[in-house]
């Protein structure tokens, strides 16, 4: 007889096999990097690439033409780029020690000659004199021997850093170019991969990716290009050297999600404070970026991008961090497409559904939900923001009876629920009645036409709050706990739970006492069983839109007797 597996056994050896999966996963996204960077950015540069290529084949270009001169173009920007930044390198290089003299005098001028700054400075030094002592000199012989095999480990050392990223750029274009071309075949090997009987999921997903990401993915060139040139114009009307060097320098970082702008800024800032008297730079440098930054985040962006990644910001810095851990630089710069691509695949494939919770910006609980969660947590500020979110949807009328009286229902069908009980019921009772303040801005006002009284208990408070709230947005001059002299035309009571039949016998008599008319309102299906109904205009109503219909016909009714 085979062994007895209890459920939490078998839940525990599936988390154990996904935790193995995902680990194995990691494990050969960093194993091979030198493989996968490539072709994750020739794959995110086809998608970029392709509404350019769309919009040339439309106008009567032929594919391959189309695609070379693409090609061309990205092989353009990256030369300009090359050469400016080698450029200005060398030059950079060339007065960079008289910049680090300059700055060690301004900050020992600034320290005084004291302070931590200035102790910062002496250890500096005292290691810079010690790791430049020399050493013994060895034989003539060795001496040549070394100097010869230094330079030729150097060359070998300069073509290793030439050349590794000269072959990555170029395996990146020969993938991107191949991708472009046959395109139509890449998607139907996808589409044959995912399964025949998922071809709809597929085709959505390759449709926002390659519609929303692409666009989302040439905007940002565009955006972080007008970044770069406009902080290195402005620093050259500045007057600061080596100003298109942190033009592009400030272009690269900022596809570096949050921190590559402010960090573009720091190296403008240390060769202003290095090469200029006073702190008219400096201070010139700071308000450049500012405004430079401000108009590109909050006015190019927004007009440009039209649509985002759909990845929260908190899941951005995170993958971010995760990419730059496995891929270095390009997975750093990588992060927002990659997340972008993740947030799609879990939108589109319902096995991982967990990525769009985890990394997406939709909402993961409904408002419903949302609203009953602050209830249960004693939160009262959280859930009359939730409130006023939903009322400004629609009407305080809609908010309540979307989210108030499914929360009273189920506050009502869970206190006996196993760890619910009484005292958690009457918490999120009396947190709703304080976040119902938000829409009901008059509830314990003492006059009005309609009568709203809760039969008992906090549960029924809160829902006669909810009455009120109701009435007085349809209109209605509405009012609970009043004076007892108040007379009102029509008295509501309110039973959101299980309430016995004396209470309620005991609440008829008084709404009886104060209104001519008497409507009962139960918020739930329990309330108002085995009440007798003889001699009173008793009304059970199946929600707020029915109470509202009712009120206005026993308005309506009393107004008439009294003009007859």
């Amino acid at each position: 007889m085979a062994p007895f597996r209890s459920p939490r056994t078998g839940a525990s050896s599936s988390w154990t096999t996904k935790l193995l999966v995902a680990v194995a996963i990691i494990a050969a996204l960093y194993l091979g990097r030198e493989v996968l960077a490539p072709l994750a950015l020739a794959l995110l540069l086809t998608i970029a690439g392709l509404p350019p290529v769309a919009w040339l084949e439309r106008r009567g270009v032929p594919r391959i033409p189309a695609v070379l001169l693409i090609l061309i173009v990205v092989i353009a920007v990256v030369a300009l780029m090359l050469y400016v930044v080698i450029g200005q390198a060398l030059a950079l290089a060339e007065v960079l020690p008289r910049y680090e003299t300059v700055l060690r005098e301004k900050i020992a001028s600034l320290s005084g000659g004291s302070g931590p700054i200035d102790g910062v400075l002496r250890l500096v030094n005292r290691l810079g004199v010690t790791s430049t002592q020399p050493d013994p000199a060895p034989a003539t012989t060795v001496v040549v021997a070394t100097a010869e095999h230094g330079r030729l480990a150097g060359f070998f050392g300069l073509l290793h850093v030439v050349l590794a990223p000269a072959a990555t750029l170029a395996i990146t274009l020969l993938l991107m170019a191949f991708l472009l071309v046959q395109r139509e075949d890449v998607r139907d090997r996808v589409l044959r991969l995912a399964g025949m009987h998922e071809m709809h999921r597929t085709t959505g997903a390759l449709e926002a990716a390659t519609s929303n990401l692409g666009h989302f993915l040439l905007m940002q060139f565009v955006v972080n290009a007008s970044f770069g040139i406009c902080m290195g114009l402005g620093l050259w009307l500045i007057g600061l050297p080596n100003a298109p060097l942190w033009g592009v320098l400030g272009f690269a970082l900022r596809f570096v999600p949050y921190l590559g702008a402010p960090l573009s800024a720091m190296f403008p800032l240390v060769i202003a404070f290095a090469t200029t008297d006073g702190w008219a730079s400096v201070l010139a440098v700071i308000a450049l970026f500012l405004v430079v930054d401000i108009v590109v985040s909050y006015v190019l962006e927004p007009w440009l991008y039209g649509v985002s990644t759909g990845v929260t910001p908190i899941a951005l810095v995170l993958a971010a961090a995760f990419w730059a851990v496995l891929w270095g630089p390009i997975g750093l710069i990588l992060a927002p497409a990659i997340t972008g691509c993740l947030v799609i695949l879990g939108r589109h494939v319902p096995a991982l559904g967990f990525l769009d919770v985890l990394l997406g910006d939709t909402a993961p609980l409904p408002a419903p939900a949302r609203f009953y969660q602050r209830l249960l947590a004693g939160d009262a500020a959280a859930a009359a923001r939730v409130l006023e979110d939903q009322a400004e949807l629609g009407s305080a009328h809609a908010a309540i009876e979307e989210l108030v009286m499914p929360a009273i229902a189920q506050i009502s069908g869970d206190r006996l629920a196993e760890g619910f009980g009484p005292a958690m019921a009457v918490r999120s009772a009396r947190t709703l009645l304080r976040a119902l303040e938000s829409v009901a801005d008059a509830v314990d006002a003492a006059s009005g036409e309609v009568l709203v009284l809760p039969v008992g208990g906090a549960l029924d408070r809160a829902a006669a709050a909810a009455v009120v709230a109701a009435l007085q947005d349809a209109g209605h001059g509405a009012t609970m706990n009043p004076d007892p002299l108040t007379q009102a035309r029509v008295a509501v009571l309110v039973a959101a739970g299980e309430t016995p039949a004396h209470r309620l016998r005991r609440a008829l008599r008084g709404a009886e006492a104060r209104a001519e008319d008497v409507l009962l309102f139960a918020a739930t299906d329990e309330a108002g069983q085995g009440l007798p109904q003889a001699g009173l205009r008793l009304g059970f109503t199946d929600g707020l839109p029915a109470l509202l219909a009712q009120v206005q016909v026993m308005l309506d009714e009393a107004e008439a007797t009294v003009k007859t």
